[in-house]
């Protein structure tokens, strides 16, 4: 139910930390099901949001969406919530989605591997459905019968 509170969302750096590409990304959600959850499609079609084999939300591209895998540019090491409820202190990059000049001295995750941890996301909602929406009474109900 949270994931259906965030059909469009944009998330960013808070600090010059990502390259153009992903500074500012517009997610909407799709019909898709990836590994249990809900696909999100960046508006240029090229980007996608999913859940990863490893349960954690990854940005990476139409093949990596497909398969569910753990490759991609950036994620966030939290598991099992909805995109707009991640941590903003979790999320990290790879060489990628990083600019240039803060990759070399930006905090590694993982001794020898290229993630690093990307100081400050932002998560926000542009439009969502709300407990109050018909739809999402609807969904709460139907959800309520199945427990």
């Amino acid at each position: 139910m949270a994931q259906a509170r965030a059909l469009v969302f944009d998330i960013g750096s808070i600090t010059p930390f990502l390259t153009d590409e992903f500074q500012d990304l517009r997610f909407v959600i799709t019909d898709r099901i990836v590994n249990g959850s809900p696909v999100w499609a960046a508006e240029d079609g090229e980007l996608f949001m999913y859940r990863d084999i490893g349960r954690s939300m990854m940005v990476g591209n139409k093949h990596d969406c497909v398969e569910g895998s753990f490759s991609g540019v950036i994620y966030n090491t939290q598991t099992s919530v909805a995109p707009t409820d991640l941590p903003s202190d979790k999320w990290v990059s790879d060489a990628f989605a990083t600019l240039e000049s803060q990759y070399p001295s930006a905090e590694r995750i993982f001794p020898g591997l290229e993630w690093v941890r990307v100081p400050c996301m932002r998560v926000t909602v542009v439009h969502g459905l709300n407990d109050g929406d018909p739809a999402m009474t609807m969904a709460l109900c139907k959800l309520a019968a199945l427990v």
